[in-house]
């Protein structure tokens, strides 16, 4: 198994990463030497218009790519009012060739890109608040949390941080090298194997995560986990902060008032680093191996990854894009329906129709289905618009599913993001025989959406997807 680190070797007092122990050498297979080359005013850039453009970008040697996690779910109210200035100046000093873009835990990893493109950063940042222990719903997913008001910490819990794991697993496919989390957040006890499954992730990657707490030097005892949360096998919220630094190999911004110049050491971290290749002894046994690395050079400190997670049997190790859901067909159906709609020509058929007509059998007559293929339309007040063959909307309409439907049977729909993954469930009613699920979209980001109805009837049941498009304007 081959192992890629991005070391990170600087000349000051300290001591080297890594617990003593008995060293097994392994010959190193390629030794690159990475950093960012100063930006000449008069260089053309090229644009980042898709996704391709995006990873071609990113991929470059003298390009880094920096994501800002700003977990609301985890900040006391106020408390960004310490971060979002000096954030906002550390985007500003970065320069034009570095790829940034801002994430909050329930914006999908599709949904935002890297971009050159600084305004929409700085916009992202500038509306950034604290929501720890306000409970108001800003989007419908948010409205189900409320049925399980006792289980709400722990649903934003696990958003945070499988929004987290999502997010290391994407750069990971973007690009080799080094790339940079900034972890906004006070910290939160978190269960010990749900945090390894972060970090891990992370590791993989080559991802950086530096956690920043905004609330600094703090007087009194040291909050550290304590003897309760160690035999729950829990982590305590600046323990928690601290272990995603130590086990990327970045810095935990945690018991510290110099906010910006902190920011600017992750700047000097990412600028220069090398990235060091060696073919593991160890075999694919999915286990954690520890890594020292010692440098000859005196007085340097070392700051690297303290080890890998090896790939179980089995597993492919072609990289974090492999870890992709799999979409299911139904839905990529749906979605492939939308993109048909969406043609310049979508009245016309997709093909030339055939000059040969061979005769065909009358199809059995066919009883009304339990569910039949939904329409799309939108509602203007109280009335209902017919169906509209062009299903891209804006954040401010309201669309309204309708579908036929046999008898009475139990209604159940569901809004699912382009890859299926469910996001909030919908309201879904009958009247005179057709099934109805009004879908507001004013708390809904841009991006492609697939809304899945059910119906069951004893032993029957019965499915249908019909996918949109959300506009930003």
């Amino acid at each position: 198994m081959r192992v890629s680190f991005a070391l990170l070797l600087l000349v000051a007092t300290g001591v080297l990463a890594g617990a003593p122990q008995a060293p097994v050498q392994q010959p190193l297979e390629r030794v690159r030497f990475l950093g960012a080359a100063a930006y000449e005013g008069d260089a053309a850039l090229a644009p980042i218009r898709t996704h391709d453009d995006e990873t071609r970008e990113a991929s470059r040697d003298d390009v880094r790519v920096y994501a800002i996690f700003l977990d609301d779910y985890h900040l006391e109210r106020m408390g960004e009012l310490r971060v979002i200035e000096p954030l906002i100046a550390f985007v500003q000093s970065l320069p034009p060739t570095d790829l940034v873009a801002v994430y909050y835990p329930l914006d999908s990893m599709t949904d935002v890109h890297f971009a050159r493109d600084r305004e929409p950063v700085v916009k992202a940042i500038r509306s950034f608040r604290g929501r720890r222990g306000d409970y108001q719903p800003t989007r419908p997913v948010e409205e189900e949390h409320l049925r399980y008001p006792r289980d709400i910490e722990r649903i934003r819990r696990q958003i945070t941080m499988s929004a987290l794991e999502g997010l290391a697993t994407h750069l990971g496919g973007i690009k080799q090298g080094r790339k940079t989390v900034i972890f906004v957040s006070d910290g939160f006890t978190e269960p010990a194997d749900e945090l390894r499954d972060v970090y891990e992730s992370a590791s993989r990657a080559n991802v950086a995560v530096y956690p920043l707490d905004p609330r600094g030097m703090m007087t009194g005892p040291s909050r550290g986990t304590t003897s309760a949360q160690m035999m729950n096998f829990t982590v305590g919220d600046r323990d928690m902060l601290r272990a995603l630094a130590f086990e990327t190999g970045a810095r935990a911004i945690v018991d510290r008032n110099d906010v910006r110049g902190e920011l600017q050491r992750i700047v000097r971290d990412a600028s220069a680093y090398y990235l060091i290749a060696y073919e593991s002894p160890h075999p694919d046994d999915g286990k954690f191996h520890r890594v020292t690395v010692r440098v000859a050079r005196p007085r340097a400190t070392v700051f690297a990854r303290t080890g890998y997670w090896a790939f179980k049997r089995g597993q492919t190790s072609e990289g974090p894009a492999s870890l992709a859901p799999a979409v299911p067909p139904e839905v990529q159906a749906a979605v492939n329906q939308l993109a048909d709609s969406l043609r310049p020509n979508a009245d016309e058929p997709a093909e030339a129709p055939s000059r040969v007509h061979m005769p065909t059998e009358a199809p059995a007559p066919k009883g009304t289905p339990l569910l039949a293929v939904p329409s799309v339309a939108l509602a203007r007040g109280r009335t209902v618009s017919e169906p509209v063959p062009r299903r891209e909307f804006r954040r401010s309409d309201t669309v309204v599913v309708r579908a036929a439907v046999a008898g009475t049977p139990a209604l159940s729909a569901r809004l699912l993001n382009h890859v299926g993954q469910p996001l909030a469930d919908l309201p879904a009613a009958i009247a005179g025989g057709v099934c109805e699920v009004i879908v507001p979209l004013g708390s809904v980001g841009a991006g492609d959406y697939v809304i899945e109805v059910s119906a069951n009837a004893g032993g029957d049941a019965a499915q249908q997807f019909v996918a949109i498009r959300v506009l930003a304007r």
